[in-house]
């Protein structure tokens, strides 16, 4: 897609946006749960599943609301985060720590998309769209809240757990 003018620019961030959260859903977040040791982290996980599956319903009515067709864009950036999963996956033995580093991967698309939100937001309110600056917002907010709820994860249990898991090793 050529990006021609402010309105374009907004709809190929929001393709991006849309192509990140259904692949999550489909593959990302599935293949997370089931590579997690922790109940917890696993929970976490699950949980942010059950939210992301609204992120694309709410993604599809801000489509609607801005008048855009629902289409995803091939997302680059998220790929390259989704690879790394994959090799945190392969490359770090069932435990903690691989746990901890499915953390870091999970931090990392959260600011990703805490980053693609943010600047969604900005441009719908420059745009006038309200209705769906308020939706978009709602998603930050739980993005902001599962980067978070993985950081205290790490923070009060996980990351100790690896650590004695390589000393014990």
């Amino acid at each position: 897609m050529k990006i021609e003018n402010f309105r374009d620019l907004f709809e190929i961030e929001l393709q991006y946006a849309y192509d990140c959260e259904q692949k999550l859903v489909k593959k990302g977040l599935p293949t997370m749960i089931e590579a997690a040791h922790s109940p917890e982290l696993r929970n976490a996980l699950a949980q942010h599943l059950q939210e992301t599956r609204n992120h694309v319903s709410r993604l599809e009515r801000v489509f609607s609301i801005t008048g855009l067709n629902a289409k995803a864009e091939d997302n680059d950036v998220f790929d390259e985060m989704t690879s790394a999963v994959k090799d945190s996956i392969s490359e770090v033995e069932a435990g903690s720590l691989r746990d901890a580093a499915l953390i870091v991967n999970g931090n990392l698309v959260e600011h990703y998309e805490m980053a693609v939100y943010g600047t969604l937001i900005s441009f719908a309110q420059q745009m006038g769209f309200q209705d769906a600056v308020q939706l978009l917002q709602q998603t930050l907010q739980e993005e902001k809240a599962a980067d978070a709820k993985l950081t205290q994860l790490g923070e009060t249990r996980i990351n100790a757990s690896a650590a004695q898991e390589r000393r014990a090793a």
